[in-house]
């Protein structure tokens, strides 16, 4: 990576941290250079403002969990698929706190422009679990209902437990809550596959 990449990088990571502790409006650009240990006009250097460095760090946290989810192939068992995508979204959170805080406490109600970009990507997660939830039911691997109502529960739900585990005190169990959260859905939202009746074997002809 070159110099100027390192610099950058050093900067957003020290930005993410002001961020994360004393929350987008009360962070100056002085405590993001002294952080990151840069002088005032090297961080203009590589970012106009306050609000265009605060934009990168949540444009790619996104990024981050859109490419840790892979879409659900109703060919081949569920189980194991939606635990792998519940698994990739904590590893994203979980693994960037600091993050994870920003995204789901502090990025809502910075200005009307940059609420409405937020809120169409979780309008975009609506869409795809919508999509996915009735693409489902017509396969009968979903339960009957209202998909919108069945994707605004699961956001919201995600959404919830992600920001109680960032903020466990203890080191969280990641198996026990994958696995809590398949309960849920088998329980609520997903149906048993139905089973293929197999034939009785035909007798032989004598």
């Amino acid at each position: 990576m070159a110099q100027r990449e390192v610099r950058r990088q050093q900067i957003l990571d020290r930005a993410r941290d002001v961020f994360a502790k004393k929350g987008y409006h009360a962070a100056k650009i002085d405590d993001v250079v002294a952080a990151a240990g840069v002088a005032r006009g090297t961080f203009y250097l590589y970012f106009h403002d306050k609000r265009s460095i605060f934009e990168e760090l949540v444009s790619r946290f996104f990024q981050r969990i859109a490419i840790a989810v892979s879409r659900i192939d109703t060919e081949q068992a569920l189980e194991p698929q939606i635990n792998a995508n519940v698994s990739a979204i904590l590893e994203v959170f979980l693994s960037d706190p600091g993050m994870a805080k920003i995204i789901l406490t502090d990025a809502i109600g910075l200005d009307v422009e940059f609420d409405r970009r937020l809120l169409a990507f979780y309008a975009d997660i609506e869409a795809f679990l919508t999509g996915s939830l009735e693409e489902g039911q017509q396969l009968g691997i979903v339960q009957p209902g209202d998909k919108r109502v069945m994707a605004h529960f699961l956001l919201g739900g995600l959404k919830e437990v992600l920001l109680q585990l960032t903020r466990a005190p203890v080191p969280v169990d990641r198996g026990a809550v994958v696995r809590d959260m398949y309960a849920i859905l088998a329980r609520g939202v997903l149906r048993e596959l139905p089973r293929v009746r197999k034939s009785a074997p035909k007798k032989k002809a004598r």
